[in-house]
């Protein structure tokens, strides 16, 4: 098992980085919570990991905090919740929002996370409310810069259209700090001001 990757950053993006270890790159997909824009290319990153083995597979996975990592696990201990889907309930919400809705049983609250229908939803809080509770919850600190789901999905799309990941939580931060806006008006606005 592989515990922790301590090394340089060689390449990022909001769904994986590249970490250099010893001469080797090693890819860790990511969710959003871990992307962390004020990281650069050459700089030393620390990422807590996980290693999925499939008979057709080995992928790694990396996360800024332990809980993001203890929490990953719990989810793909659940039936029908493989990693790409526990990634994106991690890239969904912060930890401490996803805790509170299973420890509260709000199902719909659940169902704001893309992919995550009614069933899924409910299945998640029966199998998950007794032992959610183990996991600390996040102080906002660790390695990488939260965001929130609709900025962190606006910086992802600017980031796909060939912005620097740094320009793009620039310009999203200013424009989502005028008021309520969905990705969508975010995006529109960001482009205009680039």
């Amino acid at each position: 098992m592989i515990e922790f990757l301590d090394g340089k950053l060689a390449s990022y993006s909001p769904t994986n980085v590249v970490v250099e270890v010893g001469g080797f790159g090693l890819v860790l997909n990511i969710p959003l919570s871990s992307f962390d824009t004020n990281k650069q290319p050459g700089d030393r990153i620390r990422m807590f990991t996980h290693l999925h083995v499939r008979e057709d597979i080995l992928a790694l996975y990396g996360f800024a905090t332990e809980p993001e990592r203890a929490l990953f696990r719990l989810l793909i201990a659940v039936s029908g919740i493989g990693p790409p889907m526990a990634q994106k309930i991690l890239s969904g919400m912060s930890l401490n929002e996803f805790i509170g809705l299973v420890e509260g049983g709000d199902a719909k609250g659940l169902t704001r996370i893309k992919g995550i229908g009614g069933k899924t939803a409910q299945r998640l809080i029966l199998e998950l409310k007794d032992r959610i509770t183990d996991i600390g919850r996040a102080d906002g600190g660790g390695v990488g810069s939260k965001v929130s789901s609709t900025t962190g999905e606006a910086i992802a799309a600017l980031v796909g259209l060939g912005t620097t990941p740094a320009q793009a939580r620039q310009v999203v931060e200013q424009v989502a700090a005028k008021g309520d806006l969905s990705v969508e008006e975010i995006i529109k606005e960001a482009l205009r001001n680039i």
